[in-house]
């Protein structure tokens, strides 16, 4: 059968597994598959931008935020902002000047930079992908065998001592299209041109 919708994916799930008695678990089964796939898989789909609006140089990040990949002052003249741990932003601004910012940090839910400021920010950031039950996201669409191995996985282990060789396998097999999802990412962005800043000798 073919792999195009969320319920395709329960049914392919149940056809393998051929137990009953675990098809009301398949929704569990995926949605651990999918919390592992957020912790592992840091690639150019899943990255995405947007504006944040400082108050006292601090914006909330998105709810969907899973890391950072640039940070831009959009004052004038726009420019980068370099990450700095928490403690350094604390040490080099204690008493949070106001000005044109050149740090930021990421504190819990939220972006601090110094000098403090209003300015916009632009963040382009690592988001989490949605889950398919809800709508079809780029992982399924691309990489739909990921799903299936990713889910029968869990759904072995969670057989316990039953299937421990049927889990190891498709745990193996997840993680093999793991590794390719990651190597076709970075030879993606190795093989992109680069310009060389700045003075040359």
């Amino acid at each position: 059968m073919a792999l195009s919708t969320y319920a395709d994916l329960e049914t392919s799930i149940a056809n393998y597994l051929a137990r009953d008695d675990l098809a009301t678990y398949i929704p569990d089964f995926i949605t651990i598959f999918e919390a592992a796939a957020c912790r592992r898989l840091r690639v150019r789909r899943e990255e995405t931008t947007t504006t944040l609006t400082p108050s006292s140089g601090v914006a909330t990040l998105p709810t969907d935020y899973l890391g950072h990949r640039r940070v831009t002052w959009l004052g004038s003249p726009i420019r980068e902002l370099t990450y700095v741990v928490p403690t350094i932003l604390t040490q080099d601004y204690p008493t949070q000047p106001v000005g044109t910012p050149s740090e930021f940090t990421i504190e819990g839910g939220n972006l601090k930079v110094m000098p403090s400021s209003d300015s916009s920010i632009e963040l382009l950031y690592y988001q989490k992908t949605a889950a398919i039950s809800g709508t079809l996201n780029w992982l399924w669409t691309n990489h739909p065998d990921a799903y299936l191995f990713g889910s029968l996985c869990e759904a072995n282990a969670f057989n316990k001592g039953q299937a421990f060789e049927a889990a190891s396998l498709w745990e193996q097999r997840r993680d093999k299209v793991f590794n390719e999802i990651q190597t076709q990412d970075f030879n993606e962005r190795s093989g992109m041109s680069m310009r060389v800043v700045g003075v040359t000798p």
